[in-house]
């Protein structure tokens, strides 16, 4: 991290002047008087009145009690006031859920507001009490999750997992009720949901065993039952896995793994299985007092993820130092559950994907609650990617596309590493993930699941792996799937990432030259293959040629050799631009998600076709046309909405790159206002998207566009807090030079106060990382103390205290530690009665 904070009076006159821009001071509207107060209550009242069922109303007039706070002067009635508003909130509540019993968005507030005055067996038997009369209530369930996984006198892993447990018995109860396609559908989402967030709380409490088995026999049961008892129902499939989990045959995700049927087919041969060989690491070298070299040798055991093998088929009791390396079949049933719908199977392999460690994801919306659930994204955690995106304060050209957190929907144009654009998973966001199980997992799933999507992820894992490699598997695919456009356009893209644009070239005319001989549903990917070679090629100058490469696909008899730097004849031009207009016009009508992917590439052609022929002012029509389009059929903005934002922001933004040596000032400046409103917008109407946030404040940094992202994301967390805004929100300040110590300090403190982000892992890591650099070593050290509070399931906060933080913690200090590490059931790897000061020994 660079340390470049404020120097000198010059600098400080001008932090001062700019404060009302850039700090978040997060103040609400002119404080209300004490008689406006009591005017807006009786407004409420009769409001309520008239409308006794409106839950929002009962909300704002709940939330509207704070106001109160505004009176208390002093710090001894300030306790008392908060007490006193809860009550009052009480009461209210009370009122409110007489006249709209059992409506769920009342029960979190109220249950929210009995944490402020409860104590914690008082609030447990309360949660029981509403459970009991609510049984079905998903969104009580997941609440009920966030509070015992966040409440640390209550917590322990065994507890808290068996509220996962709960959930997901009544989720599958649930779904086998539902009669309705689209409730049945939205059930299983939030299975594999609420799952993976079993499964990323069970690995961050330190089993990893369980939590990777839990993933590998879900997958097993989904896409490699055997044929016979894909019929049966799903406990008979579970029973029949049991037998298969015990026999220790090879699993999803391991060297050598066929599928479940496989070994099925095979069961008379009576294969055998070899135990797992003894992992031995020696750790005779460790230095330090007893705590230090438990610490480092309970980091050099953190590698071993998977269940290791006793080659006894499960019969015998086996004797290992450590029971949980072995997980037996007991320890993941209650977590399966079936799955029914083709979105259902595609949605919990990006899950899978998700838990590796891959940012990869199925085209979610940045709004998507897997990809906002602060708990599931604890990226930041891992030092070596904090150090390479997060604290790197350089905010050059490349690294205006490498904020650590990928939150946008994935989409070809950013699915292979780029310098010119945002890439969904780069070589800095797989420095955590087990490349061996994430390559075996890719490899075994070619057999069963046949996904476009699927295959071009494993072809950008692979070639982040290895180029060659990639090249090859690209060409492997093809040889298998000679029709696939989008595979060509994968194998395209690995040439071009790897910077041989000439091969890359190749790979694009010798696909479009065959695309009219293929079928017409094989030609459908026509618009995504002429779409990104014309961007290709317009990056690398080739104007004329991106113009040629978009007129063709046009033409029902075009011809390649069209596709050269040469002016584009009139007559073309005026016919290309009627197809495309005619093609833009029937997206109205689209009803499929492929229809609307290639209506985007459509929109995008025709508007690089616009761009270079006219100019950005008629490219822009095109996109605000479609814009508007949507929220006059859907009334809202959405998925398809955010992913045309993107694709305008793209070409705003590298037209002006592209262009600007040619363009006058005036033009310039005004490419970068249309690219500030399309931002502003963009932004308010996605807040999560890192793409629209990145660019907005690169371009406010280089002073390209005036000073206003800051004013935006306050709006925005004051509504809608998350933790990719607020982390957002902090390495854009560290990105301001020099940046402002005691600022950065405070927004920490705001984040990690907000309700929704208290209980982030990365953010209290991060701030804690902040004050060790800065030398406040005992503000580091409370804040220790308050991370595991609010978050009492990781054990990697628990184990700054044994590692980076050591030096602050007395031995009587560690071994209270130690003993809340036991108390709270955190996996521990290596017994510390293994070490003492004058022994050294090899722990296996």
């Amino acid at each position: 991290m660079d340390k470049k904070p404020r120097k000198d009076k010059k600098e400080k006159k001008k932090e001062k002047k700019e404060k009302g821009d850039r700090e978040f001071t997060f103040q609400a509207k002119q404080d209300l008087s004490e008689e406006d107060i009591r005017q807006k209550i009786k407004d409420y009242d009769i409001k309520l009145d008239q409308n006794p069922h409106d839950v929002s109303l009962w909300l704002e007039f709940i939330a509207f009690q704070d106001k109160a706070m505004q009176f208390s002067v002093t710090s001894k009635k300030l306790e008392a006031t908060k007490t006193s508003i809860n009550e009052v909130k009480l009461s209210i509540f009370d009122k409110a859920l007489q006249l709209n019993p059992k409506n769920s968005w009342l029960l979190v507030e109220y249950l929210k507001c009995c944490e402020q005055i409860y104590d914690v067996p008082k609030l447990l038997t309360k949660w029981d009490e509403i459970l009991t009369e609510t049984p079905g209530d998903i969104i009580l369930w997941m609440q009920y999750i966030d509070f015992r996984q966040t409440n640390l006198v209550s917590f322990n892993v065994a507890q808290c997992l068996q509220v996962f447990e709960d959930c997901l018995h009544v989720l599958r109860k649930s779904v086998l009720v539902a009669t309705d396609y689209n409730e049945k559908l939205r059930i299983e989402r939030i299975m594999i949901h609420v799952f993976q967030r079993a499964c990323v709380f069970i690995l961050q409490s330190g089993y990893s065993e369980r939590a990777y088995a839990c993933w590998q026999a879900m997958i097993e049961l989904v896409f490699f039952a055997p044929d016979h008892l894909r019929q049966q129902t799903f406990y008979d499939r579970v029973t029949a896995l049991e037998v298969f989990w015990e026999a220790e045959w090879p699993r999803f995700g391991e060297d050598e793994a066929k599928g479940w049927a496989y070994y099925v087919e095979q069961s008379d041969n009576e294969m055998q299985v070899a135990p797992t060989p003894a992992n031995s690491i020696n750790v005779s070298n460790l230095h330090g007092d007893i705590y230090e070299k438990w610490a480092k040798a309970e980091e050099m055991h953190n590698g071993q993820l998977l269940s290791i093998r006793t080659g006894t088929g499960g019969d015998d009791d086996i004797n290992v130092d450590d029971p949980y390396r072995i997980v037996i079949f007991d320890d993941i049933r209650t977590f399966l559950f079936d799955v029914t719908f083709p979105q259902s199977y595609i949605e919990l392999l990006y899950a899978c994907f998700s838990f590796v460690g891959l940012t990869f994801n199925p085209g979610y919306s940045s709004s998507n609650p897997l990809i906002t659930d602060t708990f599931l994204n604890t990226k930041l955690v891992n030092e070596s990617i904090a150090n390479n995106s997060f604290w790197e304060t350089r905010l050059e050209e490349n690294n205006l596309f490498k904020f650590p957190i990928k939150s946008f929907p994935q989409i070809e144009d950013n699915l292979f590493k780029s310098q010119s654009w945002f890439c969904i998973c780069d070589e800095v966001d797989v420095i955590n993930v087990d490349m061996k199980f994430a390559r075996n997992a890719f490899y075994q799933l070619r057999q069963v699941v046949n996904d476009t999507g699927i295959k071009l992820c494993r072809l950008a894992v692979e070639h982040l792996y290895d180029m060659s490699s990639g090249r090859s598997l690209a060409k492997s695919m093809l040889k298998r799937e000679k029709m696939n456009l989008a595979l060509w356009n994968g194998y395209a893209q690995v040439e071009r990432s790897s910077n041989k644009f000439t091969e890359a070239r190749k790979v694009y005319l010798g696909a479009i030259a065959q695309i009219r001989s293929y079928p017409e549903q094989f030609q459908i990917d026509a618009p995504l293959l002429h779409r990104m070679f014309a961007e290709m090629e317009l990056e690398q100058g080739h104007h004329k040629t991106a113009m040629n490469i978009l007129v063709l696909l046009t033409e029902e008899q075009g011809n390649i050799e069209s596709i050269a730097e040469v002016d584009v004849s009139v007559t073309r031009l005026l016919k290309a631009r009627k197809y495309y207009a005619q093609q833009i016009a029937r997206s109205t009508t689209t009803i499929s998600q492929y229809e609307s992917g290639n209506s985007l590439h459509y929109c995008v052609c025709y508007a690089l076709l616009e761009c270079l022929s006219q100019n950005l002012q008629q490219a822009s029509k095109i996109f605000e046309e479609m814009i508007q389009d949507i929220e006059m059929r859907k009334g809202y903005l959405d998925l398809e909405a955010e992913l045309i934002f993107m694709a305008y922001v793209k070409l705003i933004y590298q037209y002006s790159n592209l262009f600007a040596s040619s363009s006058s000032s005036t033009s310039s400046n005004a490419n970068d206002r249309l690219l500030q409103d399309v931002l502003t917008r963009a932004i308010k109407a996605f807040p999560n998207n890192t793409i629209f946030l990145s660019m907005y404040f690169y371009l406010e940094v280089h002073e390209r566009i005036s000073v206003g992202l800051n004013s935006i994301l306050e709006e925005i967390l004051q509504k809608n807090p998350s933790h990719i805004i607020w982390t957002f929100v902090l390495y854009s300040e560290l990105n301001r030079q020099p940046f402002n110590v005691k600022r950065v300090r405070s927004l920490f403190d705001r984040a990690l106060e907000c309700s929704k982000t208290k209980s982030s892992i990365s953010l209290w890591i991060l701030y804690i990382n902040f004050e060790m650099t800065y030398g406040r070593h005992d503000i580091a050290k409370t804040l220790y103390y308050r991370a595991v509070r609010e978050c009492p399931w990781s054990k990697d906060l628990y184990m700054l205290a044994f590692r980076k933080l050591c030096s602050l913690f007395t031995i009587d200090e560690l071994e209270e530690a130690m003993n809340v590490l036991y108390e709270k059931e955190i996996r521990l790897r290596v017994s510390i009665d293994k070490f003492d000061d004058k022994q050294e020994m090899d722990v296996f």
